[in-house]
């Protein structure tokens, strides 16, 4: 059997694997993935990504548009134990483009990013094999496989899910909590159309908690389980369509799956061991209420993945170091806030679900909010450095590139390093610009060859005249620069 060889291996080609492979392979960065499916799982599991997720995957080449694989959330809020809204936003802002939350295909998605990560003709898929050990010194390190075949590359990264067979064989521990209470999950389709918004709601109801999110052709439903209650029983048939039968007719529907689950809150030790990273579940799992948990998979792989070209491409790979530093805060705190919802969703006291529908009208005339975009997220000074800016997500306005016919600032860049000079070409302010970023000129004309003019059709691109603008693939501030920087 041939060993294989590679500069990245990933173990594990879930939406995380998939999404890091496809990134390293269009950076020209030569992947090897190892996953133990021929083919991606077939039904849903992950139900919404926020515009961050949707704007990191559009940066993947070949990847087909967002509408491919995600519905925009129309409404989404808190109900009560009658399905009347208590709570509920209009999802009507975008955010870079993107609306600000969507109800994900995840089939869809992973089918997409397995094509486009092939597509860059830099990435071989390795499928029904598994990684069963690890070797690694200061020359390389190897994958050996459960057939005996082994993979050799200069780094493996983890995103084998929560039972990672590559954090074990690192030593990385994998401290937190498991919480005994189960939940049913119920995905339907529906065998026509609905005329129906697609919202995501919590239901406050003492005696059975719920949440119910719609859309034209797919259902979710997730209960939580009382005491005492079968698993297997409530996974029947019978009951599902019993539970699904208080909001619409069963019988319009077909059940593609009625799972029992229990969820988690672990981050592991360290997310680095020599020459293994880890992504994804392999490195944090969170409770399900912030909905939050592929997403938080998709920032990794983003934050990841350039750092890893990067390296590869010749930069001191003390730049790995700062991809921990960077997401272990973001990762920790979205736990935290998941857990926090998670103790309001679930209560079945009276006295609090009461108390809590009290609040929330109280807040009804703040339902409006949802037509503001949410504040974007932004990277910790400690870890983003001082330069000016340094941390901020870049604008995605609409641009004209040398009077060209409009289009996205993320599609003229794609998932490579930006260079934007405010009224000068990049090159005069700064040196030891990376092979292949992107250098922009804004609203100046004629810059010189390999530079890109470009007019800001939005008015989003500000900065001092004279000065650049230094943008990470990721699409996050390096800071800006002039002169005297």
């Amino acid at each position: 059997m041939n060993d294989e060889r590679a500069t990245v291996i990933v173990a594990g080609m879930g939406p995380v694997g998939a999404l890091l492979a496809a990134l390293l392979g269009g950076r020209g960065v030569a992947t090897v993935v190892v996953e133990p499916q021929h083919r991606p799982y077939p039904k849903p599991r992950a139900a919404v990504l926020d515009a961050e997720a949707i704007r990191a995957l559009s940066l993947v080449p070949g990847l087909p548009p967002a509408e491919a694989w995600a519905t925009p959330v129309d409404r989404n809020g808190v109900m009560d134990a009658r399905h009347r809204p208590l709570f509920m936003t209009e999802q009507t802002a975008r955010v870079f483009g993107h609306p600000q939350i969507a109800r994900l295909d995840q089939p869809a998605l992973e089918a997409g990013l397995r094509a486009a990560a092939t597509g860059t003709g830099n990435v071989r898929i390795l499928a029904g094999r598994s990684v069963t050990a690890v070797e690694q010194d200061d020359d390389g390190i190897t994958a050996v496989l459960d057939d005996g075949g082994r993979v050799t590359g200069r780094w493996l990264v983890g995103c084998d899910g929560l039972g990672s067979t590559v954090r074990t064989a690192a030593g990385i521990g994998f401290p937190g909590d498991t919480y005994p209470q189960p939940w049913l999950v119920v995905d339907a389709s529906n065998r026509e159309p609905a005329d129906i918004a697609s919202s995501v709601a919590f239901v406050l109801d003492p005696a059975r908690p719920c949440v119910a999110m719609s859309q034209r052709d797919r259902r979710r439903w997730e209960w939580m389980l009382l005491p005492g209650e079968d698993p297997d029983r409530m996974a029947a048939d019978e009951t599902v369509r019993s539970l699904v039968g208080a909001w619409v007719d069963p019988g319009g529907l077909d059940i593609d799956r009625a799972a029992v689950f229990t969820f988690h809150a672990r981050t592991a030790e360290r997310w680095r061991a020599g020459r293994v990273l880890l992504a994804g579940d392999a490195a944090h799992v969170m409770p399900p209420f912030a909905g939050a948990g592929l997403g938080m998979g998709i920032r990794d792989a983003a934050a990841l993945a350039w750092r890893l070209a990067d390296v590869a491409g010749g930069a001191d790979p003390v730049l790995l170091d700062g991809y921990e530093r960077e997401r272990r805060p973001d990762v920790e705190a979205m736990t935290t806030l998941a857990s926090r919802m998670g103790r309001i969703v679930q209560s079945r006291s009276r006295t609090t679900v009461r108390l809590t529908r009290l609040v929330l009208r109280m807040l009804a005339p703040l339902a409006g909010l949802g037509a503001r975009p949410l504040p974007a997220r932004r990277l910790p000074r400690s870890v983003a450095g001082r330069l000016p800016g340094a941390g901020r997500p870049l604008p995605n306005p609409r641009v004209s590139v040398g009077g060209g016919p409009p289009q996205r600032l993320d599609d003229v860049v794609g998932y490579r390093w930006a260079y934007i000079g405010h009224g000068v070409d990049p090159r005069t302010v700064t040196a030891g610009i990376p092979a292949g970023a992107v250098l922009l000129a804004l609203d100046r004309p004629d810059p010189a060859p390999g530079c890109l003019p470009i007019a800001d059709l939005d008015g989003l691109l500000t900065a001092r005249p004279g000065s650049v603008t230094v943008a990470r693939p990721d699409r996050f501030l390096q800071g800006r620069l002039t002169g005297h920087s």
